[in-house]
């Protein structure tokens, strides 16, 4: 006998406990006038009960009961820790600029002066003008333009008759032999 379709949703409500009083009371009632819902009822409860978990033991029990003491004192010490890890990086780091400091100016001195030698040599210097004419004679080549003059002496060596007669040749082969283009 199937259940009644109404009460369908109420019966497993009913069997896993979360009905409200009024509601539980309800149920109740119908289930002692209803042979198919009680059946059904007992049948959602030991499904139900199959997924439910074990009740916790003693030592699970102190563990949660001891969770409001213990939570806030460990995240008090990680909170700790961390602080400690950051004066030392900033100690540390502090140490290193006050290094730069006192080394920076003294390491520039040094890369400054040169090196002693036994002769001073007077860079090669040339005119102004030499130099400005370099420049722009640099800047007013075109290398693109040099290499498309290339590029276009090679193609039109490749689109000579000579060269297209004596290669092609040597690379088509021809059905009949003796024939050429």
């Amino acid at each position: 006998m199937a259940p009644c379709q109404d009460q369908d949703e109420l019966l497993t409500l009913f069997a896993a406990g979360a009905l409200e009083p009024e509601e539980e009371a309800r149920v109740r009632a119908h289930l002692d006038a209803c042979a198919a819902c009680r059946s059904e009822a007992e049948a959602n409860h030991e499904v139900l009960g199959l997924a439910a978990l074990p009740p916790p033991s003693a030592r699970e029990q102190a563990v949660m009961a001891a969770l409001p003491r213990t939570t806030p004192g460990a995240w008090r010490g990680a909170q700790v820790q961390q602080a400690a890890r950051m004066r030392t990086a900033g100690a540390l780091m502090a140490a290193a600029a006050v290094v730069l400091l006192v080394l920076g100016p003294v390491m520039q001195r040094r890369a400054a002066t040169p090196p002693p030698s036994t002769a001073q040599v007077e860079p090669a210097t040339r005119p102004p003008e030499e130099d400005a004419f370099t420049l722009e004679q640099w800047a007013l080549a075109d290398p693109l333009a040099d290499a498309l003059d290339l590029a276009e002496a090679d193609l039109e060596e490749l689109e000579s008759d000579e060269f297209l007669d004596s290669e092609l040749d040597d690379v088509f082969v021809y059905p009949n032999p003796g024939e050429s283009l």
